[in-house]
């Protein structure tokens, strides 16, 4: 009997022994937690959550205990100081997933530049973030330059348009896309009217009475869901029934919350596609319902599949070496040898959105991008899916 509970009292001693020295190594998911924008920003956060219950057995059997680190931007780039500050004086974190928008993106990832983080974002498309020599920062949609040209030529043969008004809603996201999407336009022969940034209840007024002055027959949106629901209502409260089409920023509950019967007949581009469409997704989507009690926006299927590049970068970095961590410079090159073919079958599967592996830039290799239109009830519907590679 005294040598049972020796052994039982000497075994208890490694396990809290083993605790005690586990290594500790921190991811963080960074997105709007508070404000107006919240409701994509916990989707996100749930999306990194999924992915590193995933993963944490895995870690465990080597040694780690693997923490995850939800931080809050309030979708405001002036956060950037602050977080950057967190994220550089803890050394137990090693990757970043986020932020949602690319003004907070741009602005992070500026603040990290004297020391870098690998950070993997899943939702945001400006073209000048892959520009930047940053050798830590890789993205999973297709960025705007993509988007614009396949949304360009769609609208041509859907709509005809002769005359068209381009609005932004002020923010990073919105006016790279409207830039680009100019271009685009008037690449495939259709005629931009006009463009203004509208934020504002005074600056949407002043779009509504320049689309009507100018006679145009289709206005196009780029920016964030309720900023586009406002210049939405605005249009059809002023009599203005002329198709509005956007960037995947209506692509929210939110939208379709705040514009009502009018979001039935937007027509938008995304680099997200519903997860009902997506085979390899079923399973995502189950355990997403049954965990969450919800309907997931796409957004946390793109941060599911941002954190499983981070965390797969960083296993495959540790190599099997028990207690082994590895640096943060080694996250970051691990992150762009990353390469996940398509998935086959019906289980668990790490990128259902498709292939997935980032080339010199950080741009993903092989992306897609859908054309969309919101049906009765605010139910998006497909109406087409373009691949583009790099």
């Amino acid at each position: 009997m005294k040598r049972t509970l020796l052994s039982a009292s000497a075994l208890l001693t490694t396990l809290l022994g083993s605790a005690a020295h586990a290594e500790v190594i921190k991811v963080v998911s960074v997105s709007p937690l508070t404000g107006t924008r919240a409701t994509l920003g916990v989707e996100f956060r749930r999306g990194a959550e999924m992915a590193l219950r995933l993963h944490t057995p895995a870690f465990n059997k080597l040694g780690h205990s693997l923490k995850l680190l939800p931080l809050d931007d309030q979708g405001n780039p002036t956060r950037a100081g602050l977080l950057s500050g967190v994220l550089q004086g803890d050394n137990h974190i090693l990757g970043i997933v986020g932020p949602q928008n690319s003004g907070v993106v741009n602005a992070l990832a500026a603040a990290l530049k004297p020391s870098p983080i690998a950070m993997v974002a899943p939702s945001s498309t400006n073209d000048d973030l892959t520009q930047q020599g940053w050798n830590y920062f890789n993205r999973l949609p297709s960025p705007d330059l993509a988007q614009a040209g396949v949304a360009a030529a769609f609208l041509k043969a859907k709509f005809r348009p002769r005359r068209v008004y381009v609005v932004s809603d002020n923010t990073t996201y919105g006016n790279g896309l409207t830039e680009v999407m100019q271009a685009r336009l008037a690449a495939e022969g259709v005629k931009v009217v006009g463009f203004l940034g509208a934020s504002t209840p005074e600056q949407i007024e002043d779009v509504l009475r320049r689309i009507k002055g100018l006679d145009a027959d289709l206005v196009y949106f780029g920016g964030t869901d309720l900023a586009a629901a406002a210049v939405l209502k605005a249009m059809r409260k002023g009599g203005v029934t002329v198709p509005f089409a956007a960037g995947h920023g209506v692509f929210s509950a939110a939208f379709v919350e705040a514009a009502g019967d009018a979001a039935e007949g937007v027509v938008f581009s995304s680099p997200m596609a519903p997860l009902e469409k997506l085979p390899a997704a079923q399973a995502f989507l189950r355990e997403y319902r049954a965990r969450y009690r919800a309907e997931p926006n796409p957004r946390a299927l793109a941060a599911f599949e941002s954190m499983n590049v981070l965390l797969l970068a960083t296993l495959n970095e540790i190599g099997g070496v028990k207690g082994k961590v590895p640096t943060r410079a080694q996250v970051m090159a691990a992150v762009r040898k990353v390469n996940l073919p398509a998935c086959t079958g019906t289980g668990v599967c790490m990128n259902p959105s498709g292939p997935l592996s980032f080339d010199a830039s950080g741009e993903r290799r092989t992306s897609r991008v859908y054309m969309l239109e919101y049906g009765k009830g605010g139910v998006p519907e497909l109406l087409s899916t373009e691949t583009t590679s790099r």
